[in-house]
């Protein structure tokens, strides 16, 4: 998760004194009869952290994940939630069983709050950015729902990054669902809050998936809460393919050694070496230096100090050195002991950012577009198999510098 590229809203308030089980009541729609068996489970290709199934006519969306701190481990509980998918005019769903402490959400959604940059990527995509009542804030890697935050037309909720959601411009923008995006355990108790207060909530939990490819999957649950769920799975198959592809083209190449290590100051570095994102880098054909045993418990990068990279790592081919907001290291007698310094090839993720407003489509648009970034990897570590230009990757020309 990235410190610094989206800053939270300067306020936050947990609105209290409301009368909760009243609200509990209203929200949960005063059901009272049994919710009939047989679940038909649409199964997820790639997704871990929730599955859909067919009931009675409606959906239900079961979701459990474990938050994991950027660069560490599990936090708290396993969050498991049930969200009840109600068309419209229909009859109202049986709330009971294992269904009681379920939400319910009407659909199509005409009305959408969110507080994840990829959400707003994800309504771009399908088509429904007018939809939009609330995002995280001002810095949006879109123009037009930029430009409508700064205009006052869209209500700033708070960014996940770093806080949790200003509860009464929730309430303020009169959402029919609030996407919300959980980064931290303690978040749990206001996603609570917000159902308390007469919202209906469908929580994203999309940093939690072990494989790359399991963010994507969620634009599934944008398309059923929107009504386009054609146009959400053609995406997820567009991207699969291209994956797919990209993949099969790097397994004809010998493998090349990459770290992926950047500076966070001091002699502190965030390297990757397991789960997704180190995947994502052996898919494109590479060896992960430093790499360890995939583990969902833990984020994939681990802290590490410059005298383990000195001693296991300054034999890499590549070495994807900064993201957008990372520092540049600047100690040539250090980095002139890795052989993909001395040769040149020291990478940063430059591309596709927007400075001006302080907007990176990596952590915007990278999550429901890991082709983009997949198709980088493979060009950097085999440039003649990929003919598009880099999107994010660049040629590092700071790190080292004087």
């Amino acid at each position: 998760m990235p410190t610094g590229a989206i800053l939270p809203a300067s306020r936050r308030s947990l609105l209290v004194g409301l009368g909760g089980a009243g609200l509990l009541a209203a929200c949960g729609r005063e059901q009272k009869a049994s919710t009939g068996g047989g679940d038909a489970v649409q199964s997820n290709r790639w997704a871990k952290t929730f599955t859909i199934s067919q009931r009675d006519g409606f959906k239900v969306v079961d979701f459990r994940a474990r938050m994991v701190e950027w660069g560490g481990a599990a936090q708290g509980q396993v969050q498991s939630r049930k969200v009840v998918l109600a068309p419209k005019g229909g009859p109202e769903p049986i709330l009971t069983g294992d269904l009681a402490n379920a939400s319910v959400i009407r659909t199509p959604v005409e009305r959408i709050a969110v507080n994840y940059a990829p959400q707003e990527a994800m309504v771009v995509e399908l088509g429904v950015a007018d939809r939009l009542v609330a995002v995280g804030g001002v810095k949006s890697f879109d123009d037009g729902i930029r430009e409508r935050v700064r205009n006052g037309e869209l209500l700033q909720v708070g960014y996940s990054w770093h806080s949790s959601p200003i509860l009464e411009t929730v309430v303020a923008s009169r959402p029919d669902v609030f996407v919300m995006t959980q980064m931290d355990s303690d978040h749990s108790a206001h996603l609570d809050r917000v159902l308390q207060m007469g919202v209906p909530v469908m929580p994203f939990f999309m940093a939690a998936e072990p494989d790359y490819m399991g963010q994507v999957e969620y634009i599934r649950l944008m398309g059923l809460l929107t009504g386009k769920e054609a146009e959400a799975e053609a995406f997820i198959t567009r991207v699969a393919n291209r994956v797919d592809q990209l993949k099969k083209a790097a397994a004809t190449r010998p493998k090349r050694s990459v770290l992926h290590a950047w500076w966070t100051g001091g002699d502190v570095w965030m390297v990757t070496t397991r789960n997704g994102d180190a995947q994502m880098l052996k898919d494109a054909g590479a060896t992960v230096v430093l790499e360890q045993p995939d583990d969902e418990r833990y984020d994939s990068t681990v802290r590490l100090g410059t005298e383990r990279l000195l001693t296991d790592a300054r034999d890499a081919e590549f070495w994807i050195a900064r993201d957008p907001i990372s520092n540049a290291y600047r100690d040539r007698r250090v980095l002139e002991q890795f052989k993909a310094f001395r040769e040149g090839r020291v990478y940063a993720m430059d591309g596709l950012v927007k400075r001006e407003v302080d907007s990176y489509g990596l952590w915007n648009i990278g999550p429901i577009r890991p082709d983009l970034m997949l198709a980088d990897y493979v060009k950097m570590i085999h440039p003649d198999l990929v003919r598009e230009p880099f999107t994010y990757l660049t040629l590092d020309h700071r790190t080292g510098a004087a």
